[in-house]
C-alpha cells in the first residue's frame, strides 16, 4: 500500500482526528526505545519518512504532547543519531530547540487577550515570585511567560502601569540592566506604533 504524506493526512482527517493521530504516534515514538525508530512507524502507520517527521513536529509545535514527552523524543533522536555517527547529536538538539521556540510562541499566541492581560498583571504584581515558580503556577515553561509578556506589551493588551511594573521587576532581576532597558525601549516603540495603527483604523 502506498504511504501517505502529511498533506494527504490533512485532507482525509478532520482537525480533531489529525491532532489525535499525531499525538498518538508521537507519544508512542517517545515511549519506545531506539529500536523503534522512523522505519517502524512509517510501516505501522503507512506514512512517508517526511510525513513521520512532520507528525512529530506538528505534535510538538501545536502543544499536543507534554514537555516530558518532547524531552524523551529529543533524547531518543540524539541517541539514534549517535548510533549512526559517533559523537553526533548536536543537530538533533538544534532541531528540537527550534521546535521548542515555535511551541512556546504558539502557546502564547493562542491565549485569549483576557488570559494574557491577567498573567501580565499577575507577573507585575508579584515581583518576589521568581519567573520559574511563576511559570509553574500557570503550568507553562518560563519561555512561554516571556512571549506572553511581550505580546501584552506590544499588542497594547496591558496598560502602562502594568508595563512599568513588568519592566521594573525585570530590571531588578537582571544581570545586565542595560540590555533589559534597551529591550523594553524596543518593545515600547513597537507598542506605540501599534497604538497609532489601531487609532487610524
Amino acid at each position: 500500500m502506498q504511504k501517505r504524506n502529511f498533506r494527504q493526512l490533512k485532507k482525509i482527517m478532520t482537525l480533531e482526528e489529525l491532532n489525535k493521530f499525531c499525538k498518538k504516534v508521537t507519544e508512542e515514538y517517545a515511549k519506545y526505545d531506539h529500536r523503534f525508530a522512523r522505519t517502524y512507524f512509517c510501516e505501522k502507520y503507512e506514512v512517508t519518512v517526511s510525513c513521520f517527521y512532520k507528525i512529530l513536529e506538528y505534535a510538538v509545535i501545536e502543544n499536543l504532547v507534554e514537555d516530558v514527552t518532547v524531552q524523551k523524543m529529543m533524547n531518543k533522536a540524539i541517541e539514534n543519531q549517535c548510533l549512526h555517527k559517533n559523537g553526533a547529536g548536536s543537530s538533533s538538539v538544534l532541531k528540537y530547540s527550534r521546535m521548542y521556540t515555535k511551541r512556546y510562541k504558539n502557546i502564547a499566541t493562542n491565549m485569549s487577550e483576557e488570559e494574557v492581560r491577567n498573567i501580565a498583571k499577575d507577573f507585575g504584581d508579584n515581583p518576589d515570585i521568581g519567573k520559574g515558580d511563576f511559570a509553574s503556577s500557570y503550568g507553562v515553561h518560563p519561555k512561554v511567560i516571556d512571549y506572553i509578556l511581550k505580546r501584552a506589551i506590544i499588542e497594547n493588551i496591558s496598560d502602562n502601569n502594568v508595563v512599568d511594573a513588568i519592566e521594573k521587576r525585570s530590571i531588578a532581576n537582571a544581570k545586565n540592566t542595560q540590555n533589559v532597558k534597551e529591550y523594553f525601549d524596543t518593545l515600547r516603540k513597537v507598542r506605540e506604533e501599534n497604538k497609532k495603527e489601531i487609532s487610524l483604523k
